[in-house]
């Protein structure tokens, strides 16, 4: 691709960021060459801005191991060992790694993220497609991917999005909130700051917890408890081996989506107690080897 002073000029950059480049850039320099001079001189982010403007390329940047400050390439980053770059990671196209990916700044992909050890970000990770680690996943700052499977655990100090399914070894954390449009899976507790909204349903072999509302357009089922710091809205069914616990003045509403003729089979309430506050869904009892504890709503086999 031929990077012209016209061309940039007819993008709108800004204007310190025009001034370095009328001063510095060679009339020969190849796209990459460009955001590698730029890098060079510290400006990380006119580099970025310049690849969202002129997008990615098919190059391919094949290594043993990758380390630097900061790393700005318009096409695929592959490496046979690990990743270690102090600040900003940006490639236009994949990012895959045999060994662990770690970036003290922000790390933006144009396509999929490979890992086969952990991926740990100092800021940002988002992803225009899907998120694969070996191990584990830890996130200072917001994560926004396709798709995410990790086979450890998966922490997020922001809001984590994930725009289809998401499957989790063990206990996924974050800080605000959390959406997953299709299926959630968990292999220990799930912790969301904030409200939890999955597409379809959740399954986690701990606890579900969010510190809002808790949303599923299928339904939820728990090991331990379903607790909400206000309301809990399903289409389906809801089961818990623990407790089923919405936020104080907050419903249950379960079957949200149900036809009345599959009420009993399809928005059934198990927990280890009727909760407080069913407002919609079949009670059912118990889980299978849970033993029943009585309340004051007890002898009312369904909700209005």
């Amino acid at each position: 691709m031929d990077i012209t002073k016209a061309f940039i000029k007819a993008k709108q950059p800004c204007a310190d960021g025009f001034r370095w480049y009328v001063r510095n850039a060679h009339e020969d320099s190849s796209y990459q060459e460009l955001l590698d001079a730029l890098v060079a001189a510290g400006r990380v982010q006119d580099a970025c801005w310049l690849l969202t403007q002129f997008g990615p390329t098919d190059a391919t940047l094949d290594l043993d191991e990758l380390g630097a400050d900061d790393l700005v390439f318009a096409g695929t980053v592959r490496v046979r060992r690990g990743i270690d770059i102090t600040g900003t990671l940006r490639t236009g196209r994949g990012l895959h790694a045999e060994g662990g990916i770690r970036v003290g700044g922000s790390l933006h992909a144009g396509a999929d993220v490979h890992s086969g050890g952990a991926v740990t970000i100092g800021e940002d990770l988002m992803t225009a497609g899907a998120l694969q680690a070996a191990w584990s996943v830890s996130v200072q700052g917001n994560l926004h991917c396709e798709t995410l499977r990790a086979g450890w655990e998966v922490h997020c100090e922001g809001d984590a999005r994930m725009d289809g399914h998401a499957r989790i070894g063990g206990e996924l954390r974050t800080g605000g909130a959390l959406r997953c449009s299709k299926q959630l899976q968990v292999g220990a507790s799930l912790d969301c700051g904030a409200t939890l909204q999955a597409g379809q349903g959740v399954e986690a072999e701990g606890d579900v917890r969010a510190a809002m509302h808790l949303l599923a357009g299928w339904g939820i089922r728990a090991r331990g408890d379903i607790a909400a710091g206000g309301a809990i809205r399903v289409g389906e069914s809801l089961w818990a081996d623990g407790y089923i616990l919405a936020g104080d003045g907050y419903g249950v509403y379960a079957g949200m989506d149900v036809r009345v003729d599959a009420w009993e089979s399809s928005a059934s309430v198990r927990a280890r107690r009727r909760p407080e506050g069913l407002r919609s869904g079949w009670w059912a009892g118990a889980p299978p080897g849970c033993q029943e504890e009585e309340d004051a709503c007890a002898g009312d086999s369904h909700a209005a």
